[in-house]
């Protein structure tokens, strides 16, 4: 070989040693930034983050009866609304002006079931709850009168404790108008 020849030589073994090298299927030279392509098995691939699992709703505090009034009316205003209806003041009936009426349960039939709660709340003065009448059916309590237990409560102010008014008997005789309907005069809605 001649000397002018070596150089081009060289430079062509340089070319060939670089090709060979580019199609080298292995993957050493390849860098860890590298985005995975498809001959990269599956169990080499990196896992993706987890979804962070989202936040459980927060329970909602339980409901307190107001100040005066007995366990089972905590949160009434939630219980199903029978009714908002206008007593006349002049109809005779003790409980006149707008009543909010709730119920725990509905009529089963004809009937409220045992355990219900019936709330009716009527305003004075201002204050739309100053007098809050319940009605709660006991099994055998009272069969005479629907096994059911009456009690009315007032208060002077909104920030004031209930206290009891009426009881039972005094609220008997009003009542017995409404015997066929299982004692409680609003109808359901």
């Amino acid at each position: 070989m001649t000397r002018p020849l070596m150089p081009i030589l060289a430079l062509l073994i340089a070319l060939v040693l670089g090709l060979a090298a580019c199609s080298d299927d292995s993957d050493e030279g390849a860098s860890a930034d590298a985005p995975a392509d498809e001959s990269t098995p599956a169990a080499e691939m990196p896992e993706p983050d987890p979804e962070p699992a989202p936040e459980p709703e927060p329970e909602p505090p339980a409901a307190v009866a107001e100040p005066g009034l007995p366990d089972y009316t905590a949160g009434y205003r939630d219980f199903s609304g029978l009714v908002s209806l206008e007593i006349p003041e002049n109809s005779g009936a003790p409980h006149g002006g707008v009543k909010n009426v709730f119920a725990t349960a509905d009529r089963e039939g004809a009937t409220f079931p045992d355990g219900a709660v019936v709330v009716k709340e009527g305003e004075r003065g201002g204050d739309q709850a100053a007098i809050v009448a319940i009605m709660r059916k006991v099994a055998g309590v009272d069969p005479e009168h629907g096994d059911w237990e009456y009690i009315e409560y007032s208060r002077s102010d909104p920030q004031s404790p209930y206290t009891v008014l009426a009881q039972d008997q005094v609220c008997w005789g009003c009542h017995m108008g409404a015997i066929d309907n299982d004692w409680v005069f609003t109808p359901s809605p």
